[in-house]
């Protein structure tokens, strides 16, 4: 009798069973009859080998890949689909994928599954690389993923890590390039994005539309059509990124588009076309940015209003800013400090640092050739030098009221990172980031005037 109660208590206060690793060799079906007899808690490892998609997850397992195991999906529809909350997939390669954009072919996909961890995978040959769905707390972390479309092809179709409805992601030292968007966020709030390489799309290498309080932390940006295009996304942090080596008829480091009451520091936009672009955008602060070498370093349209620069490095950009409007509530300065500008002779006669006269970033030549782009042609001629001086000497001249009051004599310490990992070498002509931004700023034009704007 006392046995048959001990056997009964032990029997109510026993855990559940301990959780199981289970192997699957790489022969035909065994891959997915391990997932579909894995229980929560379980551990499924996939062995060396190829292991033919599709697979499903539908329990919090964790499925890992021995060294050389992939998962192929025969280049139809998704090779991999998450739908339990917890789950975990890491240690594996992941390719051929679908190729129907209305399916949302993808390489790994998460569907209503919350706080799932992906890390170290390997996505080749994918439409869409990682897309994830109505999948709160998704953390994506040392991920590869390389798609099909040709570097600076803009009518690619899929993106490397797509987020739709899924907040608090986090993506972490991940390398993504040649799809349409290397990353591309939908009404994804909080996304925390560090550390990763975003290079050689057809469009953008970080998009968002509807994005609220998002983080972007020391990562790369380079050979896209456009580094970073934020649009409708506010109260944004960016900093320690590298904007780098994006170039072509219309390229952009940095592209804002109705994004306002955000941080930009500690960036470098180096080599664009057009290193920062701001449409509608308000009440944004930009401290201790390098802009180095761009065609135009910032072009700013009269929507905007309430943004400050302050401690920037505005060094060698063919024009340093570019204004269509003539009075301004657009700051250069916070009223003790302003920005280094290479173009600018400062007169400092108490050696604080900060020079006695304001400055004048936006020159009569940089104000008409935003108005006419076709003018661009002549950056670099003998009248548009003397008409330079011109303004130097006669204040009066001045096309805008965009004045540093406090410009700084030498450039500023700036604390900005080493990129992630080291770019292609890219040669810079002394004017040519001109002529293809004058063809930037026609469309742009164009586009303003379809649209009924400014």
């Amino acid at each position: 009798m006392k046995s048959a109660a001990f056997a009964l208590i032990a029997a109510l206060v026993a855990g559940p069973a301990a959780a199981r690793t289970i192997e699957a060799p790489a022969t035909p079906g065994r891959a997915a009859a391990a997932l579909a007899a894995a229980a929560d808690g379980d551990t499924v490892r996939l062995a060396s080998g190829v292991h033919a998609g599709p697979l499903t997850l539908a329990h919090r397992i964790v499925l890992r890949g021995a060294p050389g195991a992939i998962v192929d999906g025969g280049g139809n529809g998704c090779v991999l689909t998450v739908l339990a909350s917890g789950a975990e997939v890491s240690d594996l390669a992941i390719r051929s994928s679908g190729r129907r954009v209305i399916t949302i072919d993808a390489g790994l996909r998460v569907l209503s599954a919350q706080n799932v961890h992906l890390s170290r995978l390997r996505l080749t040959d994918v439409l869409y690389g990682i897309y994830a769905e109505r999948a709160d707390g998704l953390v994506a972390s040392d991920c590869t993923l390389t798609g099909r479309v040709p570097a600076g092809r803009e009518d690619g179709e899929g993106n490397g890590i797509h987020l739709w409805y899924t907040g608090g992601a986090r993506l972490l030292r991940d390398d993504v390039s040649h799809f349409q968007d290397a990353i591309y966020l939908s009404f994804a709030a909080g996304t925390h994005a560090e550390s990763s390489l975003l290079h050689d799309n057809g469009r953008y290498g970080f998009h968002t539309m509807y994005c609220q309080s998002g983080r972007l932390i020391g990562n790369t940006f380079t050979h896209n059509v456009a580094g970073c295009a934020i649009m409708f996304s506010n109260q944004l942090e960016i900093s320690g990124n590298q904007f780098i080596h994006n170039r072509g008829p219309r390229t952009y480091g940095l592209l804002l588009r109705d994004c306002s009451d955000g941080r930009f520091e500690n960036n470098a936009l180096v080599d664009n076309t057009i290193g920062m672009f701001l449409d509608d955008s308000n009440r944004n602060r930009m401290v201790g940015n390098l802009i180095q070498d761009n065609g135009w370093g910032v072009l700013m349209f009269s929507s905007c209003a309430g943004n400050e620069f302050t401690r920037n490095a505005f060094i060698n950009d063919d024009y340093a800013l570019a204004l269509d409007m003539k009075y301004t509530s657009n700051r250069l300065d916070d009223g003790r400090i302003g920005n280094y500008w290479s173009e600018n002779t400062p007169y400092d006669l108490d050696a604080d640092g900060v020079s006695d006269a304001p400055y004048s970033p936006v020159g009569t030549f940089a104000f008409l050739s935003k108005q006419y782009p076709d003018l661009s042609v002549l950056a670099k001629s003998p009248a548009v030098a003397a008409l330079a001086v011109a303004e130097q000497v006669l204040p009066a001249l001045r096309p805008s009221e965009a004045v540093d009051r406090r410009p700084l004599v030498a450039p500023p310490a700036l604390a900005i990172p080493p990129t992630t990992r080291a770019p292609r070498a890219a040669t810079r002509a002394p004017w040519g980031a001109a002529a293809f931004g004058a063809i930037a700023l026609g469309s742009l034009g164009a586009l303003r005037r379809r649209r009924g704007g400014a």
